[in-house]
């Protein structure tokens, strides 16, 4: 029975479906500690599933001791470097991050890789995950020579579990070339976008939003660096990518333009930029 809730739990959580993910998941974990008691693995499956919407919910002070007692349930009943206490430990680091408590967030990140690193050994893909997480927080708090390796640890993980060319790849090169950009180390950024751009059009094909991304990151630095004759076909397809995507008065569209006129701006080409300044607003003021 609580599997089937926690089931449709996940299930309308996945849909946005709040208020019946809620009443699912408050109904699995009576049921669940109704049936085993109050200190099963599954009951504590159950309290991160109602926590898990409660975050979704932004219900912070609710989901927060569900997880904390998932993780003493994981440890007492599975035992302290068991790879699921590290889930729940990942889950509520999320939530810390999300919330700004960085230093929370971080403590919890990195025991939960510590211990998927001996659940799993080095070479798994959720250690991969947990040293992305790491990173972020890193990133986040400007401890970017630590967050570096972290980045080129996963890359590095990923690369060989999943294929060099896997999309997950792609999102962690981005993840590292975005962390050279914001050091304004534009040059360091630049080969990484690159190779995110390749890994983006062999896995969604040339025409796909993930391209228009990584043509309008590369450009980005590119300009930057004043290479603005290589970026310029660079931004105009990205934006072509969006329209074909999702129609010319789309929102996203409305953006795409920004991001063009701001390109024009920055190559001191002021008309150009207007233009596209002025499309932005009118698609914008047309909804």
């Amino acid at each position: 029975m609580w599997d089937e809730l926690n089931q449709k739990t996940m299930e309308h959580l996945s849909r946005g479906e709040l208020t019946q993910a809620q009443q699912s998941a408050e109904k699995a974990l009576a049921e669940a500690e109704k049936a085993l008691g109050s200190e099963d693995p599954i009951v504590a499956r159950a309290l991160n599933n109602l926590a898990e919407v409660f975050r979704a919910q932004k219900r912070y002070d609710l989901a927060e001791p569900l997880w904390n007692r998932s993780i003493e349930i994981r440890k007492k009943t599975l035992g302290p470097q068991h790879a699921e206490v590290a889930t729940a430990m990942t889950n509520l680091g999320g939530a810390y991050f999300e919330q700004g408590r960085y230093a929370e967030a971080e403590r919890l990140f990195l025991n939960a890789l510590r211990i998927l690193e001996i659940a799993l050994g080095n070479d798994h893909s959720h250690v991969a995950s947990a040293l992305l997480n790491l990173a972020a927080v890193y990133r986040v708090r400007e401890k970017y020579p630590g967050a570096r390796p972290l980045y080129e640890k996963a890359i590095a993980i990923q690369e060989r579990t999943l294929g060099s060319d896997h999309p997950e790849v792609g999102t962690s090169i981005n993840g590292l070339a975005s962390l050279f950009e914001s050091q304004l180390r534009f040059k360091d950024a630049e080969p990484w976008y690159r190779r995110a751009l390749e890994i983006a059009e062999k896995s969604f094909g040339p025409y796909h939003p993930h391209v228009a991304t990584s043509l309008f990151n590369l450009a980005g630095v590119l300009a930057q660096q004043g290479n603005f004759s290589e970026a310029e076909p660079m931004v105009q397809r990205a934006v072509a990518v969006i329209e074909t995507n999702f129609g010319a008065e789309s929102l996203l569209v409305a953006d795409a333009m920004e991001n063009l006129s701001d390109f024009y701006e920055m190559a001191g080409r002021a008309t150009e930029a207007e233009e596209f300044r002025e499309k932005a607003v009118k698609i914008r003021g047309g909804r």
